[in-house]
């Protein structure tokens, strides 16, 4: 067994990229995690941490740069805890997110090698909806900023490249009005910020307890920066003061949905209208389907297809399932949605209905084991399977590719440039 010590410093070249966007440097047979690194960097680390079957270490010099590397935009990456991958060109980031689903198939869900294709985005900067800035107490007043890469502290900010341009001014009017929001007792809080279709942002804060949320504050703010359209402010008991317009109205596909800082909605539009765009294509291949749409969020997905089909959509978030009934309405679909755990509701739901596609979009954990039970015991033609979580898509892939369905399309999507994420759409169909 190799003989690690903390500090020693350590010489070798990057050979792989592990899934959360961290190098992988073999020393004497041992795995090396070392961040910030690309793969086929020359390096000198410092060994950090030692574990049984690893070592984590810090990038001390570049003796040889990667044709993958490049400089990152960002003043605070490697710093902030935001972005992984900024250090990487745009090949290399996509060949790191290709890698991350072929290996999580191989070597988690033991699959049959896949042909992956993956969808780069165009828009790979100020590309996102919304960001949640944490707030810290400051001098009797806060300070907002992001949580660090070491998840200890928090580094405040005035500027996030794949939210929003250099020349807005989003970030340090945010920083004004939180300087002057008074905290004598030291509370934390947080705050998301979503642009609306207006080219302006929408706020939503939440506060620690015992925190006294100040209104008539908060409308003046809205007098004096026009770049916020509304403000949305919750308590500790989750008590909603709701300022202005808190509503952002996006199109997609021809159809219109209202949504609020506190709903889910995938970040990147770009690419989350080609995975909608591929689902629709894959559903509208045949006629009038009876389709169920698990975890469906605020009913984008399920009233996308919902213009040819019939469709159920599920959700557990009570708000969410109001906003998907909401966006039926203002639509004119016919549909029905269900506010319930799919664990519990779905036994249920396909011993009613004999569904002909089932599109599940979980939560980064994945599939709880019996909603894989069931979905393999409702014996759906087609599931559709959207994961932001290679590891546990590849998991819950085993189970079902194991006698009943197999893998007719898998895409991965560059959803989240810069970062070590990426977004995966697969395509099953039974087994003849």
């Amino acid at each position: 067994m190799i003989d690690l010590k903390i500090h020693e410093l350590i010489e070798g070249e990057i050979q792989t990229i592990a899934f959360g966007g961290e190098g992988v440097l073999r020393y004497q047979g041992f795995v090396i995690f070392v961040p910030f690194t690309a793969l086929e960097d020359r390096i000198i680390c410092r060994i950090e941490e030692v574990k049984k079957s690893f070592a984590k270490a810090s990038l001390v010099k570049i003796i040889k740069p990667s044709s993958y590397r490049t400089n990152p935009l960002c003043p605070y990456f490697g710093t902030c805890g935001g972005c992984q991958i900024q250090h990487l060109n745009p090949a290399g980031q996509l060949k790191y997110k290709l890698d991350a689903v072929k290996n999580a198939l191989l070597r988690i869900g033991h699959l049959p090698e896949q042909e992956i294709t993956i969808v780069s985005a165009n828009s790979k900067w100020a590309y996102r909806r919304h960001i949640t800035v944490h707030l810290k107490p400051s001098h009797g007043f806060f300070q907002a900023g992001y949580i660090t890469y070491d998840n200890h502290s928090l580094i405040v900010i005035k500027t996030c490249p794949i939210f929003n341009r250099k020349e807005d001014p989003v970030l340090e009017q945010l920083q004004s009005i939180v300087g002057k929001l008074r905290n004598p007792f030291k509370k934390k809080g947080r705050v998301i910020i979503l642009k609306n279709h207006r080219d302006q942002y929408i706020l939503s804060f939440y506060f620690e307890s015992g925190f006294q949320i100040d209104q008539i504050f908060f409308e003046n703010i809205l007098q004096q920066f026009p770049l916020f359209a509304g403000i949305i402010l919750t308590d500790h008991q989750q008590k909603n003061y709701v300022l202005g317009d808190p509503f952002s109205h996006i199109q997609v596909e021809g159809l219109n949905f209202k949504i609020t800082p506190q709903t889910f909605i995938q970040n990147h539009p770009e690419q989350s209208t080609n995975i909608n765009r591929k689902i629709c294509e894959i559903a509208n291949k045949n006629n009038k389907q009876k389709i169920l749409d698990l975890y469906c969020g605020f009913g984008m997905v399920s009233l996308l297809v919902a213009k040819h089909h019939i469709v159920i959509g599920v959700e557990y978030n009570r708000e969410s399932i109001d906003f998907a009934k909401n966006n039926a309405k203002i639509n004119q679909i016919e549909i029905q949605f269900l506010q319930a755990d799919v664990e519990k509701a779905l036994p249920q739901l396909i011993k009613q209905n004999k569904f002909d596609l089932i599109i599940v979009n979980p939560p980064r954990a994945g599939l709880r084991k019996q909603v894989i039970k069931t979905l393999l015991q409702a014996k759906a033609r087609e599931i559709i399977y959207v994961s932001c979580m290679p590891p546990t898509l590849a998991r819950d892939l085993k189970d079902l590719c194991h006698e009943t369905y197999k893998i007719k399309d898998c895409i991965a999507y560059d959803m989240f440039p810069q970062t070590a994420h990426v977004e995966t759409l697969v395509h099953l169909i039974t087994n003849p």
